[in-house]
C-alpha cells in the first residue's frame, strides 16, 4: 500500500526559472533515489495586494520516505506556512510516471480560486474540501 501527502505553502520570495529548474534538479534526484513520485505546483499570482507565490505537491511512495521528505521540505527556507491538506494510505499511485511533475498556475487567469490559496482554514478544513478530494483533484486536472 503506498501512502500520499498533499501540501500547499507560501513562498518566501518568488523564484525565477533558474531558482525553480535547480529546485527541481535536486528534487527529482532525490525521489529517483526513494522511490517518490509526485507534482509539484507553483502558483503564481496576486493574492491581496502584493505578488505572492505559493507551493502546493503531492508526494507518493511508502508511508516512512514521504514523511521522511516532507520533515526536510517543510523545513526548507524558500517557504513558510506550510499546510498539509490531506494524507493518508493509497490504493495506486495518481503520478506513478513521474519522479515529480512540474508545472507553474497563474492564478490572475483563475480568480475563483484565490480564497484557496490564501490557505484560509475555513476552507481548506470543510467537510466538502476533505470529502471532495478536492486538492488531489486539482492537481490531478492539469
Amino acid at each position: 500500500m503506498d501512502y500520499y501527502l498533499i501540501y500547499m505553502s507560501k513562498a518566501t520570495n518568488a523564484l525565477n526559472e533558474n531558482q525553480l529548474n535547480e529546485l527541481l534538479t535536486v528534487s527529482r534526484a532525490w525521489n529517483n533515489n526513494h522511490g517518490i513520485t509526485g507534482k509539484l505546483v507553483y502558483v503564481a499570482g496576486e493574492f491581496r495586494e502584493d505578488f505572492d507565490a505559493r507551493f502546493m505537491q503531492v508526494l507518493e511512495g511508502s508511508e516512512y520516505e514521504v514523511k521522511r521528505i516532507f520533515e526536510n521540505i517543510a523545513a526548507d527556507p524558500r517557504h513558510y506556512d506550510v499546510t498539509v491538506l490531506t494524507e493518508g494510505p493509497r490504493s495506486q499511485r495518481n503520478f506513478s510516471d513521474w519522479s515529480l511533475k512540474f508545472e507553474t498556475f497563474d492564478l490572475e487567469a483563475h480568480p475563483e480560486l484565490i480564497e484557496f490559496f490564501h490557505l484560509d482554514k475555513s476552507v481548506i478544513t470543510s467537510q466538502e474540501f476533505e470529502e471532495g478530494e478536492f486538492a488531489l483533484n486539482f492537481l490531478k486536472s492539469f
